[in-house]
C-alpha cells in the first residue's frame, strides 16, 4: 500500500523533536497513555534498536506540522523470533482508514525489509500496545488486521504516605547502589532474571547502556543485591515530572525489578522495592508506580499487593506473527 498523498514523507531528524512532542500531546488527549518531552524524543535517535535514517518516517502537512510519526524498533539480536515494537502516532484529525492502514503497513513492511537483510530468517512478531479504557476503536482496527491480545499488563501504584515495611537481607548478601555494578554484570543479571518472563528476550549490552543512560533515571533509588561480587537482584527507578499534572500527583517509577532464579523466595525484591520507596519519600513524592504482567509467572503481582500496590489501569500487548520462510 502506498502512503497517502497530501503529506510529505521523510525520516525523522533531531530538529523534529518539538513537532513530534506536539503530535504526541494531541494523541494523548484522545488516547491517554503518557506524554513525552523533547529530551526523551532526542534519546530515541541513539537507540540501538533502530537506524533513524531508515527506520523512522514522518508525515508532514503543508504547514510543516508533523501529523504522523512512525518508529520501527527491533531487538538487534533475537533468539526465537524477531520482535518489532510500535511507536506510531497519527494525529486524531488524520485518522482515516486509508492513513491508518498505510501507517501500519509501512511499519510492518519496514520490519520485513530489515529481517530480509539479515541471515537470521526467524518469525517476526509485531507488537502494538493499546489502552482498553480509551482505545476501543484501535483494538477493533488491530483485530480486523490479524492482531490478537497476548499479554495484559496492570499499572499499579502505592501511596507513599502509608508506612513502608521494614525489611532485612540474609547475612550472606549485601545491598549496594546500582551504579556500583559493572555493566556486563548488570546485563547478565537482567537477562537471567527475565529469562522465564513471558515475551522477554535477552538484551544486548548496547540496549542496556541505552536504558542506563536515560534522562528519566533516578540513580539514588536504584539498587542491587550482591552475592559475593555478583548481582543477583536489582531495582531500577525513574521519574517523569511532565506527567504529574495530568495524573494529579507526583510519583516515582519502579521500572525494573528482577531476581535470578537461584535467589528467588528470599524476599530480595521486597528489600529492593522498599529501599526505593524510602528514597521516593525523601524526594517528597506521593506515590510509587510500576507495571506488571497480570499473569507474571514469578508471582510478582502477589508481592506488589502485599506491599500495598493497587491497580490504576491496564494496557494490552497485541501481537501478530509472520513466518519469514527461513
Amino acid at each position: 500500500m502506498s502512503l497517502p498523498i497530501g503529506l510529505t514523507w521523510r525520516p525523522a531528524e533531531p530538529s523534529d523533536a518539538p513537532s513530534i512532542v506536539a503530535l504526541q500531546d494531541a494523541c494523548f488527549e484522545v488516547d491517554g497513555g503518557y506524554r513525552e518531552v523533547e529530551d526523551e524524543i532526542l534519546e530515541r535517535f541513539d537507540s540501538p534498536m533502530l537506524d533513524p535514517t531508515g527506520d523512522t518516517l514522518l508525515g508532514v502537512d503543508a504547514d510543516g506540522a508533523v501529523v504522523v510519526s512512525i518508529w520501527n524498533y527491533m531487538n538487534p539480536e533475537p533468539d526465537a523470533m524477531w520482535k518489532v515494537y510500535d511507536d506510531t502516532y497519527v494525529r486524531p484529525d488524520y485518522r482515516s482508514t486509508q492513513v491508518r492502514d498505510a501507517v501500519l503497513e509501512w511499519w510492518m513492511q519496514r520490519a520485513r525489509t530489515r529481517v530480509s537483510a539479515s541471515d537470521r530468517k526467524l518469525p517476526i512478531e509485531f507488537h502494538q500496545h493499546v489502552y482498553p479504557e480509551s482505545q476501543q476503536e484501535e483494538i477493533a482496527f488491530l483485530e480486523d488486521r490479524g492482531f490478537t491480545p497476548a499479554i495484559y499488563f496492570d499499572e499499579l501504584r502505592r501511596d507513599l504516605s502509608v508506612e513502608i515495611p521494614e525489611t532485612s537481607l540474609p547475612d550472606d548478601l549485601r545491598l549496594v547502589a546500582f551504579d556500583e555494578v559493572p555493566d556486563e554484570d548488570a546485563l547478565a543479571a537482567r537477562n537471567a532474571a527475565f529469562a522465564d518472563h513471558r515475551g522477554s528476550q535477552p538484551w544486548t549490552l548496547e540496549m542496556w547502556k541505552s536504558r542506563r543512560d536515560s534522562s528519566s533515571n533516578v540513580p539514588a533509588a536504584s539498587f542491587a543485591i550482591l552475592d559475593g561480587d555478583q548481582p543477583v537482584s536489582y531495582v531500577l527507578c525513574g521519574q517523569y515530572p511532565h506527567d504529574w499534572e495530568d495524573r494529579g500527583y507526583s510519583e516515582g517509577w519502579i521500572e525494573g525489578v528482577g531476581t535470578i532464579r537461584s535467589h528467588r523466595g528470599r524476599g530480595l525484591a521486597s528489600v529492593l522495592i522498599c529501599a526505593a520507596m524510602r528514597v521516593f519519600v525523601d524526594m517528597d513524592l506521593e506515590y510509587a508506580t510500576l507495571e506488571v504482567d497480570s499473569e507474571n509467572p514469578t508471582g510478582a503481582a502477589g508481592l506488589y499487593a502485599k506491599l500495598g500496590f493497587e491497580r490504576v489501569r491496564g494496557f494490552i500487548d497485541y501481537t501478530r506473527v509472520e513466518e519469514t520462510g527461513g
